[in-house]
């Protein structure tokens, strides 16, 4: 095959320009995977490099399985290189597992080790806590594990890690870090975060490993270079230093993963760490409509931190960028809903056509509850359905045991969160005691005082969504939730959700039959024509004929807690590009003027995005 007849000037240059550092500023839909495989059957076709002295490194399984293929594809049945034969071709922690099974001995683990999933890790990390004497109610456990997390992202070791602790917190954390390490070490096991960790660790400890592997690795492609977080940019840099045919390709403008570690200040420093660097600029967009992409690129141009890329398209014409105000969320879903129904009869569209994108999971209940009513088939991707969320099902049960303490079943699932102490044996004895079990288990009448609060607000006939606070504030939820990750401000944002549907209702009972009627009904049939929900977060890398992004306002999108930090915003921003080229042929952006929020109508202010499109390519509407 010919390798580099079906690339442009720009994509020829990335291929062909072999030695040295090189960057690869790509736009969004600008053909970055094509360049990168490209290249890699070029130097093995053309310059006789042997894949052994190849290592590409990319971030998912399904990056590097389509890496896969399309190298095989681009070599061809004629070629003599076979399936065995492929370079070193996977994510960071794949190929990071294959060099500790060679290499983790020089840390005196031994090459059998396991590898904890992030179960195991949090149940090693409770097991640590209670040898230590510290209160999982007091400390959450699993924030404790994001912090460890960062530390090891940060390739701190428990000892670095002690000295950095600033407040009673991270000094909590210092202590079971010691523990876990202790533990880990024990279990000759290794946490995900270790398989870089240990890997660089084992670089920095024995030059001679490293420099076998320098020597090994002559060329080193990178995808997605802006997701690089401390640990896997020091791994490259170690790497590469001696050859220094190191190829990174990324877009700063599309680094949207700073709360997982990653630094997209890595892809704009990479002049000033290789400053003999060839930077190619990937410019065309062959994905996009002219309206869609010119829109983009004007919104992202507001951000002060980011490359200077120029994109274009020659697929020119196309529907304008249609902005929709709406006097509430209801009008602005059904608006959506009739959308999609009108485009599948008049451009005869299948569902599977179709994204509607959100800013946060728990945005995706309304909509839920939308398409069930028309019954129309969807699908939410990376994420559970609302009502199936854990957080949901746990107040739900607090919910339906204050109205019936003779429901053991959301007693068993409740009894024990936040943790009390109660395992599987003494609920046993407390379903076998019924109405003593109070007097002979000390534990269990604490959990009957708080749900007897929870009871006397019911009877009081205060609103369901204040029966829902006074769940997450008697049972102790909140704090359990509230542990300052990435992951609680999501759950509380559900819950959140959860007291805003909660407040429709007069009664708490007629909240909990309805919330039944939309978790129980029937399973459409599997279809592969179905509506695709999801956050922005999960949409990068995908594309769709049709987007809708919903929920345009201020607090929402950009986020509420990003809006004080110039850093963050600027983050929110690169989401909202990310958003808006996904589509490939139209684009919908929607916002409410109203919408209920902690139990209230409030009044919303259009995003400041909105304001930053071109009006040569927008259309405004109001419903």
């Amino acid at each position: 095959m010919d390798i580099l007849g079906t690339l442009n000037e720009q994509q020829k240059e990335a291929v062909l320009t072999t030695a040295g550092p090189v960057l690869i500023l790509a736009g969004a839909g600008s053909g970055k995977t094509k360049a990168l495989t490209h290249r890699i059957a070029y130097l093995m076709q053309e310059k006789g490099v042997k894949p052994n002295n190849i290592l590409a490194v990319t971030f998912t399984n399904k990056a590097a399985n389509e890496m896969r293929v399309r190298v095989e594809r681009l070599l061809g049945s004629g070629s003599n290189i076979s399936r065995s034969q492929m370079p070193w071709l996977g994510t960071f922690h794949s190929i990071c597992v294959k060099i500790l099974h060679r290499e983790i001995e020089a840390l005196d683990y031994t090459k059998d080790f396991t590898i904890f999933d992030s179960d195991d890790s949090l149940r090693a990390i409770k097991k640590c806590m209670k040898d230590l004497g510290i209160d999982e109610k007091k400390y959450n456990a699993r924030a404790v594990r994001s912090y460890v997390s960062g530390a090891k992202g940060e390739l701190m070791s428990a000892k670095q890690y002690q000295s950095f602790a600033f407040d009673h917190f991270q000094e909590i954390v210092s202590k079971i870090y010691f523990a876990y390490e202790k533990t880990l070490k024990n279990h000759n096991a290794l946490d995900f975060d270790d398989l870089l960790f240990r890997t660089v660790e084992v670089f920095q400890k024995n030059p001679e490993i490293l420099g076998k592997y320098q020597s090994i690795f002559r060329y080193i492609l990178v995808d997605e270079y802006q997701d690089t977080n401390h640990a896997q940019y020091i791994f490259l840099q170690l790497l590469a230093s001696k050859h220094r045919n190191i190829f990174a390709i990324g877009d700063d403008w599309q680094s949207i993963y700073s709360f997982r570690g990653a630094k997209f200040q890595n892809i704009l420093d990479f002049k000033k760490d290789y400053p003999d660097a060839k930077i190619i600029y990937l410019e065309q967009n062959y994905r996009s409509r002219t309206p869609i992409i010119e829109s983009a690129q004007a919104v992202i141009k507001n951000n002060e931190m980011r490359s200077e890329k120029n994109l274009f398209t020659t697929r020119g014409g196309g529907a304008p960028v249609l902005v929709l105000a709406s006097e509430n969320k209801n009008d602005e879903i059904d608006f959506i809903l009739d959308e999609i129904a009108s485009l599948q009869v008049g451009e005869r569209r299948e569902l599977k056509e179709f994204v509607v994108l959100f800013r946060t999971n728990a945005q995706s209940r309304a909509y839920e509850e939308a398409l069930n009513r028309r019954q129309m088939p969807y699908k939410i991707v990376g994420a559970l359905k609302f009502y199936e969320r854990k957080e949901i099902k746990d107040v739900l049960a607090y919910l339906r045991f204050a109205q019936n303490p003779s429901d053991s079943i959301s007693l068993s699932r409740i009894i024990n969160v936040p943790p009390r102490g109660i395992g599987e044996k003494t609920l046993d004895k407390i379903l076998t005691l019924g109405d003593k079990a109070e007097e002979e288990i000390p534990k269990f009448a604490l959990f009957m005082n708080a749900v007897r609060k929870i009871q006397d607000d019911i009877s009081k006939n205060r609103r369901t969504d204040i029966i829902i606070d006074s769940v997450m504030k008697n049972s102790g939820y909140r704090d359990f939730l509230n542990d300052g990750s990435f992951e609680s401000a999501s759950r509380l944002e559900n819950i959140e959700e959860l007291k805003n549907v909660a407040a429709e209702f007069e009664d708490t009972n007629s909240f909990l039959e309805s919330v039944a009627l939309v978790s129980d009904i029937d399973d459409l049939k599997e279809s592969d024509n179905y509506l695709t929900l999801m956050t922005v977060h999960a949409a990068k890398g995908l594309e769709y004929p049709i987007v809708f992004i919903s929920g345009l306002e201020e607090g929402t999108f950009p986020h509420s807690q990003s809006q004080l930090e110039q850093y963050e915003l600027e983050e929110e921003r690169r989401l909202f590009y990310v958003g808006m080229t996904r589509a490939m042929e139209r684009l919908y952006i929607s916002y409410s003027k109203t919408k209920y929020q902690y139990g209230q109508l409030q009044f919303c202010i259009a995003s400041r995005f909105l304001a930053e499109l071109p009006e040569k390519y927008v259309e405004n509407i109001e419903i």
